[in-house]
This record gives C-alpha cells, structure tokens and sequence, in this order.
C-alpha cells in the first residue's frame, strides 16, 4: 500500500459515517470533516510514520493528495 492508499484508508476509518474518499476529494467541503475528525486522522497519521503532524499545517491541507504532499515535503516519507 503507498503513501497516497494508506493516508485514504485512514481518512475512511476515522470518519463518522461511511465515505467515498478519492485522492482529491475536499476533507471539509465534501465530506464536512469536523475538529474531531480532524484530530483523530492526524493522530493516526502521526502513529503510522511515528511524526508529529503541526496542526496549523494539518488544517491547511484539504485532500488526500495534499496531506501527502506535506508528508513528503517536511516529513520526508516517500513511497516504499
């Protein structure tokens, strides 16, 4: 599983109801992510490449594909 399949896979666990997340698809806009949502994604991002994601960071990302790009860019995980 890549970066891209693991980071939806998490986003799908830790929402609420059950969603259709593509790699684009708009956290806050489409699927209505709420701060607890929020918190609990970056908490298992966080446990799943041993990181600290920086929440003001975290809020301004809003797909799937962005949340990998700052994962690559100041966390430095690329693909396996």
């Amino acid at each position: 599983m890549n970066t891209l399949e693991k980071v939806i896979s998490i986003i799908r666990k830790n929402m609420s109801s059950e969603v259709d997340v593509q790699e684009d698809t708009d956290l806050r806009k489409e699927l209505d992510l709420d701060s607890f949502e929020a918190l609990m994604i970056m908490n298992a991002i966080d446990d799943e490449y041993s990181i600290s994601l920086d929440e003001d960071e975290f809020k301004n990302v809003s797909s799937p594909r962005e949340i990998v790009s700052l994962l690559r860019e100041k966390y430095g995980i690329h693909e396996v």
